[in-house]
């Protein structure tokens, strides 16, 4: 058996185009696994996503109409507590007057230190009621029926007396008979000192009538006042930046906290608010689309009102929205690059097992896996490592055995040459002993055979030069024509340059002694040619006898193509199989048919001149 191995880079060439053409009908385990990654998790993900963030803009709505109401009714609860603050500061007002003054009026007649000690004293327990009860930016004051003005602000009360009866929270408050009176905003009078650049000028107002058991008429008024902004200054705190504070009164009418009407609901809009007032609201007003939220402060008799544009508010839901899908994003596609990394390096190992495989199966066993690690895989490429070393040692052992079956197959069909021979030339000697009456022949023909037995024993070897083989062919012919009486001649034409070519030996005597058996006639010409084309040498031997037919000529054509012909002799069938072991199956014997009758064998053996055990 002959095995023929071709260069490193070629072979590996057309492994891999092998590999790459196995691999391009298959779907990869590598791309199944990406693929069910991409499937499994990445796209359920994605989608997820997708229906989150479409469905965020109400969810969120939901969520800052929560918390924007939760901190709106806070407030309204705060500024309601105040405004009970407010009342009860009147009603002990009320009562600290009846012990003060009964039902007297207030006497600012500065020579009457009795009357001027009583207002003092009235003003000092104002001062710590409105201490406890509301703080020191408030007001707290008693207005009697003559509009004699006693409150904690002293710059107002004497220039205010006489005068105060002609504002219109007085003419309400006494026309309310004991119910609060409540002035949403109030500012102080400029003619009474207080410019347009003083602090805490505007005031929610609350005014109340009362009259004593004694009294016939009302006696007068309480007034407590807070500074707008810190009556309503809680709601402030929490809420985004971009919200409008407003009062509602139950007109629908919407005010500023200063009293500026900002808008004013539809009677629809404040029918729809006063029946589901729990509901998520958006409120459309002039141009501009708000989210609404809206509590009542019952003592007051108004609603704090919160108004949030839903373009503020949907700009930026966007931008958070855009970030947290680019964050979002941004972890997302790295861990689906280390999952799919991961797999790559999970499978890299398979791919390396794929492409080894392949290249067992193209003959080449030198092939190994890398080996990493201790799992599955692992395990995998050490028992292909270990069936490689194995299979290569087996077709080693194959190999040498195939071989050695070839010599000894050789030398039995030598083995077969020399007895066959032998017995041929002492049939002939003993024909010529017997029809002829002199020695002179025999004596011939017996030195021709010592020699040709002289020279067989002496070549131990496989390999002779084309020369050695001519000179043994002579010697054949020798004693060939003593038996045919020089009917049969041989001439050889052979340069000398190729008389030093290797060929393999007893090749040239099987074959010209085919001529002569089946040449049938006589007188026989045999001719012995030799020429070099390219990487063989080519050994024509053309006679001209009978010859064969065409359709002989084919069948044993197609024996000598076949590797595992049975033969028997040493004719051109066992010569072809010689050369065919040593030289491989595209060196052999090829038959012609010459154009002037006869049969041509053309032997093709590769060029060379060294000679080889």
């Amino acid at each position: 058996m002959c095995l023929r191995y071709f260069g490193i880079t070629g072979r590996r060439a057309r492994e891999e185009a092998a590999i790459t053409g196995s691999w391009r009908g298959l779907r990869s385990i590598r791309s199944k696994l990406i693929a069910t990654v991409l499937i499994v998790i990445a796209l359920p993900t994605l989608i997820v996503l997708y229906s989150y963030f479409t469905t965020s803009v109400s969810v969120v709505e939901q969520e800052v109409y929560a918390a924007n109401q939760s901190l709106i009714e806070q407030a309204a609860l705060t500024i309601n507590d105040k405004a009970k603050r407010m009342i009860q500061a009147t009603y002990l007002l009320e009562a600290d007057m009846a012990q003060s003054f009964g039902s007297n009026t207030f006497n600012w007649d500065y020579g009457n230190a009795e009357a001027m000690g009583a207002i003092f004293q009235i003003q000092k327990k104002m001062g710590y009621l409105r201490d406890i009860l509301l703080d020191n930016s408030a007001f707290i004051g008693l207005v009697d029926a003559e509009g004699s003005v006693v409150t904690t602000l002293y710059n107002f009360n004497r220039q205010a007396t006489g005068t105060i009866i002609r504002e219109p929270w007085f003419k309400a408050g006494m026309e309310q008979k004991g119910y609060p009176y409540w002035e949403r905003v109030y500012r102080l009078p400029v003619a009474l000192g207080y410019t347009e650049n003083a602090p805490d000028k505007e005031f929610m107002l609350l005014s109340r009538s009362f009259a004593f058991e004694s009294s016939i008429r009302n006696w007068g008024l309480s007034v407590v006042a807070i500074p707008v902004s810190q009556f309503y200054g809680i709601p402030a705190k929490g809420l985004p930046d971009n919200t409008q504070l407003l009062v509602m009164d139950t007109a629908g009418a919407l005010y500023d906290i200063y009293g500026k009407q900002q808008y004013s609901l539809t009677p629809e809009q404040l029918e729809d608010l006063r029946k589901s007032p729990s509901v998520t609201r958006k409120l459309s007003l002039g141009k501009e689309t708000y989210l609404m939220n809206a509590a009542s402060v019952p003592q007051v008799g108004i609603s704090i009102v919160s108004l949030q544009r839903i373009g503020d508010f949907s700009a930026q839901l966007d931008n958070s929205r855009t970030k947290s899908i680019a964050l979002f994003l941004l972890f997302f596609g790295v861990g689906i690059m280390i999952v799919i990394y991961i797999l790559l390096r999970l499978t890299k190992p398979l791919y390396a097992l794929v492409r080894s495989m392949s290249r067992v199966g193209s003959g080449n066993f030198s092939t190994k896996v890398e080996v990493r690690g201790k799992d599955e895989i692992a395990v995998l490429g050490s028992h292909f490592n270990k069936m490689v070393a194995q299979l290569e040692e087996l077709v080693h052992h194959v190999a040498e055995e195939q071989r050695h079956k070839e010599e000894a197959h050789f030398q039995a069909l030598q083995a077969q040459i020399n007895p066959h021979f032998l017995f041929n030339t002492l049939n002939s000697i003993k024909l010529m002993a017997m029809l002829s009456g002199t020695n002179r022949n025999v004596s011939d023909m017996i030195t021709a055979l010592g020699k040709l037995m002289e020279f067989s024993m002496k070549q131990n070897t496989l390999f002779v030069t084309l020369g050695q083989e001519l000179e043994y062919l002579e010697l054949y012919m020798s004693l060939q024509k003593i038996r045919y009486h020089d009917d049969i001649t041989v001439s050889i034409q052979v340069a000398e340059e190729l008389l030093d070519c290797t060929v393999l030996k007893f090749t040239l005597q099987p074959l010209v002694e085919n001529s002569i058996i089946h040449g049938s006639q006589l007188p026989l010409h045999i001719r012995i040619e030799a020429e070099c084309t390219g990487p063989y040498l080519l050994i024509h031997i053309r006679d001209n006898g009978k010859g064969i037919s065409e359709e002989t000529m084919q069948v044993i054509s197609n024996q000598l193509q076949q590797d595992h012909v049975k033969t028997s002799g040493i004719g051109l069938l066992n010569v072809d199989r010689r050369i065919k072991i040593h030289f491989g199956q595209a060196c052999g014997i090829l038959l012609s048919r010459p154009d002037g009758g006869g049969l041509q064998v053309t032997v093709r053996i590769p060029y060379r001149k060294e000679l080889e055990g």
